[in-house]
């Protein structure tokens, strides 16, 4: 390739990267974009990112399932290295299964650890994805303290 179909191709990604995001996609961006030590694990640091737990021991295979969560501007990423339940309940709802699925494809290994971060929009469908089933995530998820969602919403209010 010459240099100059190279300069014409980078050229066309930087439109279409400007044109996804102006259409809001932000497929070409990173879901985390600094390392999770750095986030201040405080409620007014949602900008930059609250880091939560979700830890539970499963009814439907007896392991325990322990998830890390970064709440961000996009909504919340469930990182790598979570372990996920690999059961599914009888009544998940069918956007969390379509989800499930496709990460149990390629992105879960056969323990049910995470291998890449996937984001949910809300902290319900975030929990719903690690357990498999219904779950609430404003009490589901909570910070390093203790603290839930629900409590640290409450009191920013």
């Amino acid at each position: 390739m010459t240099e100059e179909k190279a300069s014409e191709l980078e050229e066309f990604v930087e439109y279409a990267k400007i044109v996804m995001g102006v259409l809001g996609h932000k497929v070409f961006e990173p879901l985390v974009i600094a390392p999770i030590e750095s986030f201040a694990e405080t409620p007014t640091a949602a900008s930059k990112g609250l880091l939560l737990y979700f830890k539970r021991k499963s009814k439907k295979s007896g392991i325990t399932i322990e998830a890390t969560c970064l709440h961000t501007s996009e909504g919340f990423v469930v990182k790598s290295g979570s372990r996920i339940e690999l059961i599914d309940s009888e009544s998940i709802p069918p956007g969390i299964k379509t989800k499930r699925e496709a990460a149990k494809a390629n992105k879960i290994n056969a323990e049910g650890v995470l291998q890449e971060d996937i984001l949910c929009n809300s902290p319900s469908y975030a929990a719903c994805f690690v357990i498999g089933g219904h779950a609430n995530g404003l009490t589901e998820w909570k910070t390093a303290e203790g603290k839930t969602l629900k409590e640290i919403e409450a009191d920013e209010q």
